[in-house]
């Protein structure tokens, strides 16, 4: 089975796969299913060249998640106190279950803007959240997509970053149609923020060309406290830097130009 998907994915799409840790995650059983499921498939295979393509930008982007080999990085006192409640001495051995903690870092969520005006960039769009697995799965950080255009869809959550094939297939088949509206994802990232319980690097990441019919609406709104109060991280990937001046996003602490 394995050369016979090696002759319809080329080595450069399986060498992506198998150094992804979302796909390393997976049991080798569900691996020749996800492979077995997209080895014929245009729409991931452009997925994946793409990301192979912006391996500098996706470098950058992810420069700016939270690396928990970080020498700085330090338990919050919650989980310091519950590992020490927890652990177990016999005959001078120390028994810690650090399998037990469960997840250190809330979950990334990702805004991916699907209107008619950002069915061109559907490829990019797709082709930069893929990476954004590997550090999530290594992290085992929940990403939460949420597609979005006049109203909020379906949330698509992949537990600890792994690639789960029925979940990645639903988002690739996602369709492109309509205006957007900014407004309804940005109270919706909220709430989903609030229900957290991790309170740790909480990030929200939009994908957008910045057309949205309700921006006064969000001027008006408060959301800059809102996020901070809330400690949220928000980054844009802008689809140009024009329409971004023309409609920006002004409590997003970092920003990325698709035209760049």
């Amino acid at each position: 089975m394995t050369n016979e998907i090696k002759t319809l994915l080329n080595d450069e799409i399986l060498h992506f796969l198998y150094s992804n840790n979302a796909f390393q995650g997976l049991t080798e059983e569900n691996q020749q299913q996800f492979l077995i499921r997209f080895q014929t498939n245009e729409t991931f295979k452009e997925m994946v060249e793409i990301s192979i393509a912006l391996e500098e930008v996706i470098t950058e982007v992810e420069a700016t998640m939270p690396k928990i080999q970080d020498k700085d990085y330090v338990f919050q006192r919650e989980q310091k106190q519950l590992l020490k409640t927890r652990t177990v001495v016999s005959e001078n051995v120390y028994y810690v279950p650090f399998d037990e903690m469960g997840k250190f870092y809330s979950p990334i969520i990702i805004a991916v803007q699907q209107s008619e005006s950002m069915e061109e960039f559907e490829a990019f769009c797709k082709g930069i959240i893929l990476p954004l697995f590997n550090l999530s799965a290594q992290q085992k950080r929940d990403i939460i997509l949420l597609p979005f255009s006049e109203n909020v869809r379906t949330p698509i959550c992949f537990k600890n970053g792994l690639l789960e094939v029925d979940l990645l297939e639903v988002f690739m088949n996602e369709n492109y149609g309509g205006e957007a509206k900014i407004v309804p994802i940005l109270t919706q990232a909220l709430e989903m923020f609030q229900q957290d319980t991790i309170c740790n690097q909480r990030d929200l990441m939009i994908i957008t060309d910045n057309q949205f019919t309700d921006f006064n609406e969000m001027q008006t709104a408060d959301f800059s406290e809102s996020f901070a109060e809330l400690d949220v991280d928000v980054s844009v990937i802008a689809m140009s830097e024009v329409d971004f001046e023309v409609q920006p996003i002004p409590f997003a602490e970092k920003v990325f130009f698709a035209n760049e």
